[in-house]
């Protein structure tokens, strides 16, 4: 269960607010965390809806975080696909540093493109 970790520290919420969710004690919660106690069904199914992964993804037995947003868009390459990956694997300050730059480049790409159409 250790997708669980990252997945409440990328919506950044406590392990309390996941047990109240779940109607267990934060110790219990925290147990699921640790791959300590293994989560029932209806418990699985709640925490899939509310980090909007698969059960699969929960489980460790799919490393598709959003499986079928990315099969009804099929448009991702491996290249794609593999970044998306690593980022996801990033602590939050890298992901923001990585996002400022992508929004930068975007815009300066942006910008260039249309001085050169302007031109024309």
């Amino acid at each position: 269960m250790n997708n669980l970790l990252s997945l409440r520290e990328e919506k950044g919420v406590s392990q309390e607010y996941v047990a109240k969710l779940l109607n267990v004690s934060r110790q219990a919660y925290s147990r699921y965390e640790r791959g300590e106690r293994e989560l029932g069904y209806p418990a699985l199914l709640k925490l899939s809806q509310f980090f909007d992964v698969s059960v699969d993804y929960l489980l460790g037995f799919s490393e598709l975080y959003y499986p079928n947003k990315i099969l009804q868009n099929n448009t991702y390459s491996t290249e794609e696909r593999q970044l998306i990956d690593k980022y996801r694997e990033l602590n939050p300050a890298c992901k923001k540093l990585i996002r400022d730059n992508i929004d930068m480049l975007y815009t300066s790409t942006r910008s260039s493109e249309q001085k050169k159409n302007s031109n024309y």
